[in-house]
């Protein structure tokens, strides 16, 4: 049978249609490209809002945060956790990390700092600190903050006698919750975990503790060791230290 011109012309005619109809549709949004964060605790305000801030100048980016203490965050590293990136509250954990080539030792990088306080419902001397009869410290096996406030005491020259007294937390968040509920008479945290309590903060002397330095850097198994790079760099920037200085961090 044969097709007449007309019928000829109507068949061309729909498949110009059809095809105009498949260039003009709009290509689907694309998924984000996503990374893990495993970081300190005590970061987890400022890093919070620098992820969103980083988030909204890459909006093709999204950044999944893990919160905990450092010395549990290496360990899960160590047993494969799918990681990104790693921030600590002290050098030993990615020391640990780096001694095993877990991370990428390039983009190892010190980007904030931090100080230890006594933190308890009025102002403490030392003398004072001595008489309490519970001060909550995160557990020294695993908390940064745990082995600096340790540390402090021992030469400070009063372990042994608040060692009896001393309250393990499991990180330092949660020393401050014992310390804001009435668990405890008072707790060593850092100066950031205080921006945002009612408590009273009383500084101790900085120099019978290490400096507190906060290093991060990019896991060696990462998926994505490029963006991670990238959010280091932010984390680096005028914005990203402007955040953290807002913390309590610096």
């Amino acid at each position: 049978m044969k097709i007449n011109h007309l019928t000829t012309i109507f068949l061309i005619a729909a498949v110009v249609a059809a095809a105009s109809g498949c260039l003009s549709e709009k290509p689907k949004d694309t998924k984000p490209v996503e990374i893990t964060f495993s970081a300190a605790v005590s970061l987890q305000d400022a890093l919070k809002e620098i992820g969103a801030q980083f988030q909204k100048n890459h909006p093709e980016i999204k950044v999944n945060f893990n919160f905990g203490a450092s010395g549990v965050l290496e360990k899960q590293i160590e047993q494969d956790a799918s990681v990104d990136l790693f921030a600590s509250a002290s050098q030993k954990e990615i020391d640990l990390l780096e001694e095993k080539g877990l991370i990428i030792r390039l983009t190892r990088t010190n980007f904030t700092r931090n100080k230890l306080v006594i933190i308890a419902p009025s102002r403490l001397t030392i003398e004072e600190l001595k008489n309490l009869d519970k001060i909550a410290i995160g557990d020294p096996k695993t908390v940064p903050a745990g082995r600096y406030a340790q540390t402090f005491m021992e030469n400070a020259g009063i372990y042994e006698m608040t060692k009896p007294k001393l309250i393990f937390a499991e990180n330092v968040r949660q020393v401050l919750d014992y310390v804001e509920r009435g668990e405890v008479d008072a707790g060593f945290v850092y100066f950031s975990d205080t921006i945002k309590s009612n408590m009273s903060v009383s500084s101790i002397n900085d120099s019978l503790y290490p400096p507190i330095v906060y290093p991060v850097a990019v896991i060696n198994d990462s998926q994505q060791p490029a963006i991670s790079r990238q959010f280091i760099e932010y984390l680096q920037s005028n914005e990203g230290q402007t955040i953290l200085k807002k913390y309590g961090f610096g």
